[in-house]
């Protein structure tokens, strides 16, 4: 066997006796995580959209309701024509005129809640907050905090699935008013929620 294998380092080996045991990893403290940014203020006094997603949300509950109303006069033939009191020409030519003008309604189902949601538009400021909505009539409602009573965020099924919430503000001066915006993500809806309250925990952050 070759000497060489054989002999150790002596250097190495007082390294080691006089510092730390051989092969120890030296490990350094991590440094803190920095903190994550804030979230940009929604107290802008700028326009914005409501949330993209309410758009899929309106259609899936607009085709529902729809099939769901049409369901019955489509039943209601079915059944005439099975029981033999609808003779199987009248029943098709029937058939074929409710599927028709269901056309109609669903189309409307699919193309409304886009349209809707290219006018709608709301704006915070300190002094409250301003919607714009309306595809054929347009109309701004201001709603000044101290005219707020009092606020609720709720949401759906869907909205919940889909991350949403509506914020509706009820305010003084006229009996049951209150002021519905659909639409919005739940934590704006939370933080809009927050800062008109009748308190004025503002959210300026």
């Amino acid at each position: 066997m070759d000497d060489r294998e054989q002999t150790s380092n002596p250097g190495q080996a007082e390294e080691s006796e006089a510092g730390e045991p051989a092969g120890a990893v030296d490990v350094k403290p991590r440094s803190p995580a920095a903190p994550a940014p804030a979230p940009p203020s929604i107290v802008d006094g700028e326009e914005h959209p409501v949330d993209p997603r309410s758009v899929k949300v309106a259609r899936i509950i607009g085709l529902s309701s729809t099939l769901l109303i049409a369901m019955a006069p489509l039943i209601v033939v079915t059944i005439g024509w099975a029981a033999g009191g609808i003779p199987s020409a009248v029943y098709l030519a029937l058939l074929g005129g409710l599927l028709l003008l269901l056309a109609l309604p669903l189309l409307f189902a699919y193309k409304w809640p886009a349209a809707r949601h290219k006018r709608l538009r709301y704006l915070v400021d300190e002094g409250g907050l301003r919607i714009r909505r309306g595809v054929f009539w347009r109309k701004v409602i201001w709603i000044p905090i101290s005219r707020v009573q009092h606020t609720d965020v709720s949401q759906g099924p869907l909205q919940r699935r889909f991350g949403l919430a509506t914020l509706t503000v009820h305010t003084a001066g006229t009996a049951g008013a209150s002021i519905s915006l659909a639409g919005l993500e739940h934590g704006i809806a939370t933080r809009l929620n927050d800062h008109l309250r009748p308190d004025r925990a503002t959210d300026a952050s």
